[in-house]
Order: C-alpha cells, then sequence, then structure tokens
C-alpha cells in the first residue's frame, strides 16, 4: 500500500482494485461507501434512502448524506455522483422503503463483507474498514488537495489533529518545494495561485523538526523525551516547553529572564488547563508577557497518544503559520506516542511495578449498568484490540441468563456484538466485541496492564498495573474525567515475571506483529485451544472480522514464535532440532 510513514494507506489503484473484487451489490455499495463518502460499520447499518438527498449549488447540483450519530445528532457527508447514482439504483432494485436501511446488517457483519473482498486479492488482503476511511481521508487531503476543516466535518472526525495519521510525514525536501517557487512580494508561486502559508521557514531550521523523529526513537525516559523535544526546536522557535497535564514544566529551553515556566497566562488562555483540555493546536496572540518574549505569539499543542493527553508543549515565536500548526500537531503525536511507549517498555522489563486498584459505581461504565439491572456479576478475563479500533472483551458472567446477558449487553451504546463461547450452567463465558470508551481502554492508554476487572450489583473493582514510574494521579484524573464516579482505593507495589517468563512476554512484545498478538489472545481467551474447544477458527475470525485462513495464518506464526522463546536457544531451522 501506498504512503511512507509506516502507517500506510491505499492508493487510489489500489482501492480500485479491490472494488473490482466485490462480487454482489451489496459488497460493491459498503467498499464505495467506506472508502468514497468514509462511513464507518456503524454509519453504514443506519443510513436510509430518505438521508440521501440533492443539494444546488453555484456549481450544480450536489449530493449529501445525512448519517445519524448514536447520540441523536448526525454529520453531512458528500457523496460523488457515481456513488449516489448506485445508491439510488440499489433502492431501487431491492424495493426499500424510504426509510428501510441500505445495509441491514450488523456492523460486524460489515466489517466481514469487506474482510471478503480483500481475501479475494492476493496483496491486499486484511484490507479493513478502517483502511478504506483511512483511504477516503488520504486521497481527499493528498490527492485532491480539500480543505481539512472539509475532510474532518464530513468524516466525523472529532479534531483536525485525527487526520495527521492519513497523512505522509513531510521531509525537508516536501517544506523546501513547498515554499521554494514563492515570490517574495506576494507569497504565491509560478502559478499565481493564492497560498495560505505566507511564512517561508529556511531550511536548516525546519529540517531540526525532521529530526526529532529520529531523537523520539532513542528516547527511553520521559526526561530523555523532554530534552530532545526542547534540543530540535529550540533553533525553530524563541522558547520551548514540554509540560505535564497540569502545566507544570517538565523541560524547557527558553530565556533566563523567563524563569524556565510558560510565561503568564498562556496555558489558560490556551485552554490547556480546562477540563476537556486541548484537542487540537491553539495559539494565543495577546498573552500578557513581559520581558525577552513580551512581542510573541504563543502556539500550544497537546501531547496525545490515540484518546489520551500527556501533556502540552508550547512554543514562542513571533507570528505563526499554518506550517507551524501541521508541524506542531504531528510533534505533539509523536511526542505522545513515544511517552506511552516508554511506560509500557518499562512496565515490560522492570522487576516491580505500581498496581492501582479503583472502584466504579459510574453508569457509563457498561458492565456496571449490565451488572446493576441483572443482579449478576461480572469478571473480566482479558482484552484485545481488533480492528477499527474495537476491542474483544472476554467476560464471564455468574447469576443470570445466557439470553438476559445478551439482550442487556448488546443494547449498550459501547457494545457492537456479542456472542456466548461458552455454559458452564453455573455462570458462562461471553465475548463482547466493545468500539465506545470503557475502563479497560483508559488504563491501557496510560500505559498500563488490566490485572483484573470484577463488577457485582452495579459496583466495579479494577486493578491496573504500571511502571513505577508512573504518574498515578494522571492516571486517576484520565478515569475520573471519563468516568466521574470512579475513585483510586489503594496503591501497591508489585513484583513482575522475571527469567524465561519475562523473555516469552518480551517475544510476544517485540517479535509478534501486531494482528498476531491479538489472534494469539484472542483464541487463547475464547477456549480455541481448550478441549472440547470453546471456539471454532470460523467464529474467532467472524468476531476478528478476517477470514478463517487469515486467522490460522497468522495463528502459526505466533505459536512458532511463542515456542522459539519458551524452548530458549533450541534452532527450529536446524535439521537436528527436535519439533
Amino acid at each position: 500500500m501506498g504512503g511512507e510513514n509506516g502507517d500506510e494507506c491505499l492508493t487510489t489503484p489500489e482501492y480500485d482494485r479491490l472494488r473490482r473484487a466485490a462480487e454482489t451489490y451489496r459488497e460493491d455499495l459498503v467498499v464505495a461507501l467506506a472508502g468514497r463518502v468514509g462511513l464507518g460499520p456503524s454509519d453504514l447499518t443506519r443510513i436510509r434512502p430518505v438521508d440521501l438527498r440533492e443539494r444546488e449549488s453555484d456549481g450544480g447540483t450536489v449530493d449529501l448524506l445525512s448519517v445519524p450519530e448514536g447520540d441523536g445528532d448526525g454529520r453531512e457527508a458528500y457523496v460523488p455522483p457515481d456513488v449516489a447514482h448506485d445508491l439510488r439504483k440499489y433502492a431501487n432494485v431491492n424495493d426499500l422503503d424510504e426509510r428501510d436501511p441500505f445495509v441491514d446488517v450488523t456492523p460486524r457483519r460489515v466489517q466481514m463483507l469487506v474482510s471478503d473482498v480483500s481475501e479475494r486479492t492476493d496483496d491486499l488482503r486484511d484490507v479493513t474498514c478502517r483502511e478504506l476511511r483511512k483511504h477516503f481521508a488520504w486521497r481527499l487531503l493528498v490527492e485532491e488537495d480539500v480543505d481539512p476543516r472539509v475532510v474532518q466535518a464530513v468524516g466525523g472526525w472529532q479534531s483536525l489533529e485525527s487526520l495527521a495519521p492519513y497523512l505522509d510525514a513531510l521531509t525537508t525536501a516536501d517544506i523546501v518545494d513547498a515554499f521554494a517557487n514563492r515570490s517574495p512580494e506576494t507569497g504565491r508561486g509560478k502559478d499565481d495561485r493564492p497560498r495560505r502559508d505566507t511564512d517561508s521557514r529556511s531550511d536548516d531550521l525546519l529540517e531540526c523538526v525532521g529530526e526529532l523523529g529520529t531523537a523520539l526513537a532513542d528516547a527511553s525516559t520521559d526526561e530523555d523525551v523532554g530534552r530532545a523535544v526542547c534540543e530540535r526546536l529550540s533553533d525553530a522557535y524563541r522558547a520551548v516547553w514540554v509540560c505535564g497535564e497540569r502545566g507544570v514544566t517538565r523541560a524547557s529551553d527558553a530565556p533566563e529572564r523567563t524563569g524556565g515556566d510558560v510565561p503568564g497566562d498562556v496555558l489558560d488562555a490556551a485552554g490547556a488547563l480546562d477540563e476537556d483540555g486541548l484537542s487540537d493546536v491553539t495559539v494565543v496572540e495577546d498573552a500578557s508577557v513581559d520581558g525577552p518574549l513580551s512581542e510573541c505569539s504563543f502556539a500550544v499543542a497537546p501531547l496525545r497518544s490515540n484518546e489520551t493527553v500527556h501533556g502540552v508543549l508550547c512554543v514562542a515565536r513571533d507570528s505563526f503559520s499554518s506550517a507551524d500548526r501541521t508541524l506542531l500537531a504531528d510533534v505533539g503525536r509523536r511526542v505522545g506516542e513515544t511517552i506511552t511507549a516508554i511506560a509500557r517498555k518499562r512496565l515490560l522489563l522492570a522487576d516491580t511495578g505500581v498496581a492501582l486498584s479503583l472502584r466504579s459505581t459510574d453508569g457509563g461504565v457498561f458492565l456496571v449498568a449490565a451488572s446493576s439491572d441483572l443482579g449478576c456479576r461480572f469478571e473480566l478475563e482479558g482484552v484485545v484490540p481488533v480492528a477499527d479500533q474495537s476491542l474483544l472483551y472476554f467476560v464471564t458472567a455468574s447469576g443470570a441468563a445466557v439470553g438476559d446477558v445478551l439482550d442487556r449487553v448488546t443494547g449498550a451504546d459501547a457494545v457492537d456484538d456479542a456472542r456466548l463461547v461458552r455454559d458452564y450452567d453455573d455462570d458462562a463465558l461471553f465475548e463482547f466485541v466493545v468500539s465506545g470508551e470503557s475502563l479497560a481502554t483508559v488504563l491501557v492508554e496510560r500505559g498500563g496492564t488490566v490485572r483484573e476487572l470484577a463488577v457485582e450489583e452495579g459496583v466495579a473493582d479494577v486493578t491496573g498495573v504500571f511502571s513505577r514510574h508512573v504518574d498515578v494521579r494522571g492516571v486517576v484524573e484520565a478515569v475520573e474525567a471519563t468516568f466521574p464516579e470512579t475513585g483510586l482505593r489503594s496503591k501497591r507495589e508489585v513484583e513482575e515475571p522475571v527469567g524465561n517468563a519475562a523473555s516469552v512476554q518480551r517475544t510476544v512484545q517485540d517479535d509478534l506483529t501486531e494482528r498476531q498478538r491479538s489472534v494469539l489472545r484472542a483464541a487463547y481467551l475464547s477456549g480455541y485451544f481448550e478441549w472440547p474447544r470453546g471456539s471454532t477458527a470460523e467464529e474467532l475470525a467472524a468476531s476478528m472480522a478476517i477470514s478463517s485462513p487469515t486467522l490460522h495464518n497468522h495463528l502459526r506464526k505466533a505459536q512458532q514464535k511463542v515456542l522459539d522463546a519458551v524452548f530458549d536457544g533450541v534452532d527450529h531451522r536446524t535439521p537436528n532440532a527436535r519439533h
């Protein structure tokens, strides 16, 4: 697939080839709506003929699709003429009523339809709905040069920063080319088209930003991260600060007379200290600042990893262009991801960790609400990440009928699908496909692993293990921000596995691909290795939105790597090695 940033997007020729692999009208429609209109699996199951309508414009007629959202609101999505034509034709051929869904299946089945299509192409296997939405964003942003604000609106992304992963990383050559042909008088290129970026930065200064990625790759502590950011950006900006979530300065490179901290009310003015924090780069033009930075503007960017904000980056300069905003958003994302990766690596390699036990009675936690309604107990056996940022929860339920559990849990907004894995008479093991917010998600994004999660009659007790360097207050505040009726019960040190067990853990973490790791964990938790089996390969593949052959392929490779680590020193490739 195309792209150079490690998070590759489908190219347009690849997407067109994938669409040609569709064998039914419905498959073609699903691939078109995901890749050309930017709809996710849940969106696809909600749209109806009544939602598609024409709008007049100066340039002619435009087709728009009202996409209902879970909270009752919605967004307007643009539909290319050929896709709009296919939608109307599909409705007529299938005699759909105005309020009948175009795609009358579950979101999980939508994912399976896309997986079925991708399996028919030799080099595009494992393409998911998420990859199709990435292609949608990449195609508009890169190939068609659509305003990112428009892409954000029609695609339903929460912030402009959410679009950063769909763009190739800028190189120094890209930045130089963007400004090389500008006229000093007009700030326009040779084709005389107006440009929004008029602040031409020198090649040497922008190269400092490009070098940051290499420096972050070598960082092993939060202090290393802060130092790398300040060193690499100090030539491009008059001052640089890396701050924690509450605005406390962790690292800085600023004039001596500033005192080392972000001046005055800059962070307050940017909204960085508000309860919701920052979602995008914010520029403060009129801060009350004295001293050497009195004439400067300040830009503040969140240090974000997925939905978790680890702090903020603040820089000072005479003025900021849109190129500055783009670069700072990218820096914030890279730093946030690096901080998360360091925390997870610390936990993996450390002999001791910190266990944080929390209790929640928040009805926003779907297991809390379900246990309260049913008067039963839930115990989490494990969590596995799957396609489209969903999670597979493997949960044991006691004290409630299987049918009641399935009916109650599948009705929760956070849950896309649920199935019974095995009934043990007194209790039962379930698999829940979760796409909404959950306690486990918050803890994992803060660098922890969920050791225990038990819920009984509306009360949840959860324990997450973190490295001993964890910001306990930051973790608790992150949980409380999402689920207010939650509090910290205890904090204690725990010993982590050592020796051969640690070697196996390192293999699982470092040598297995993300998909191999997810398949292996899901197979274990779903009882695939038990006898008799708790789940078949077909059931497991359907839950993970992949084909059965693909699942077997990932599973065999993962098992081989883990067994290599278990039987340390045995080379299975040599003739005398035992298998």
